[in-house]
């Protein structure tokens, strides 16, 4: 969730820091070595902004190995949280990165039940002149996935989504009704649902901060309105990361996010630009459109003891169609950060980013791990 202006007691920190023995190590490591231990976090967070007056929360996340002796696999975590606002928005959240012994499968999921406030400037990426509407809804998403180790750091899986968006409530007259917006201008309620194939290669050195490898992640999503969804559409998405050490600990991250959606695509599953990942410096869904394309990178470097420091652009731009894309329309942003690490051999860090889009607004984000 983005929360510019906020103060956040990280009452978390404390019991973040303590845990010492939590590692991710990719190599095999001195047979002395002692079994992993697992560890149950816990992060009570208290915050305010503009948008949701005084928020308070309480997030979790279990972290353990499925084989404690093996010192090459990847620790495995079940985060979970519940936040809620002022304004009377709620948020549920259960995850999962669990990785099988040997690593030959991997089980991810997501699960959250939302109710927020949002704000719409209209479809496509000439909305610059628009001032924002306001609009509320409330949603269920379900994403069960499962990879198959196919050799060496190739993976092979599969899914499902399902998504239900019920209680919309908008401006009569406004942006959804001009655009004839689907999934808002013609159903109030809605339900999609259908299966994912993935393509997967992951050769980073580290699940929460890399300093080499790579990561390429190919997303093919198919819903089908004779089955269960509302709508008939397909989605693809195209995931590319590359981490590159310069020197000592300073490390180059680059990223490539790119949506590409075809058919009647309802308004909760269409592109976006901005948020606290991608093109930080404008407001989450501040473009929106059936296709984005969008880069970034980020230099990291170390500061002090738990302290570094990092500076990042980025670029992007919404269209309806492949032909609708423009040099002159891509909306660049850039921004500083500063990061501590709450977990140092986990290499966890809490960031603090300030950034900045061509609106001239400046946006600030208080989150817990990098943004890639």
């Amino acid at each position: 969730m983005r929360l510019p202006l906020v103060f956040v007691f990280l009452f978390a920190s404390l019991v973040l820091c303590a845990q010492t023995d939590i590692s991710t190590p990719l190599s095999k490591k001195d047979s002395t070595e002692k079994p992993f231990k697992n560890r149950l976090l816990i992060f009570p967070l208290t915050a305010r902004s503009v948008e949701t007056n005084w928020v308070f929360g309480l997030a979790n996340a279990f972290i353990f190995k499925t084989n404690k002796k093996d010192t090459a696999l990847r620790v495995s975590t079940i985060p979970s949280g519940l936040i809620y606002t002022l304004n009377n928005q709620i948020l549920i959240a259960l995850g999962a990165n669990i990785f099988l012994p040997r690593e030959r499968y991997i089980i991810r999921f997501e699960n959250s039940f939302s109710k927020f406030p949002d704000k719409f400037w209209g479809l496509g990426n000439r909305t610059d002149g628009n001032k924002p509407e306001s609009y509320t809804f409330t949603q269920f998403y379900i994403n069960p996935q499962l990879y198959r180790k196919v050799k060496g750091n190739l993976f092979l899986g599969g899914g499902f989504d399902f998504q239900r968006v019920f209680n919309l409530e908008y401006e009569p007259g406004g942006y959804f009704e001009r655009d004839q917006v689907l999934g808002a201008y013609d159903l109030r309620d809605y339900t999609v649902f259908g299966y994912s194939l993935f393509i997967n290669f992951d050769s980073r050195n580290h699940a929460y901060q890399s300093d080499r490898g790579a990561l390429f992640r190919v997303k093919f999503s198919d819903f089908n309105k004779g089955f269960v969804s509302d709508y008939d559409f397909r989605v693809l998405e195209i995931d590319f990361r590359k981490f590159i050490k310069v020197t000592g600990n300073s490390i180059l991250a680059l990223q490539s996010f790119n949506t590409f959606n075809f058919g009647n695509v309802p308004y909760r599953n269409l592109a976006i630009l901005g948020g606290n990942n991608m093109m930080r410096g404008y407001f989450a869904g501040r473009y929106r459109d059936k296709k984005a394309i969008t880069v970034q990178a980020e230099y990291r470097f170390p500061i002090e003891g738990r302290f570094a420091g990092v500076a990042f652009a980025s670029a992007g731009e919404v269209a309806s169609d492949f032909s609708d894309f423009s040099w002159e329309r891509i909306k660049p942003a850039v921004g500083i950060g500063l990061r501590f690490a709450v977990l140092r051999q986990e290499k966890l860090n809490l960031r603090l980013d300030v950034a900045t889009g061509n609106n001239g607004e400046v946006n600030y984000y208080i989150v817990l791990a990098e943004s890639f």
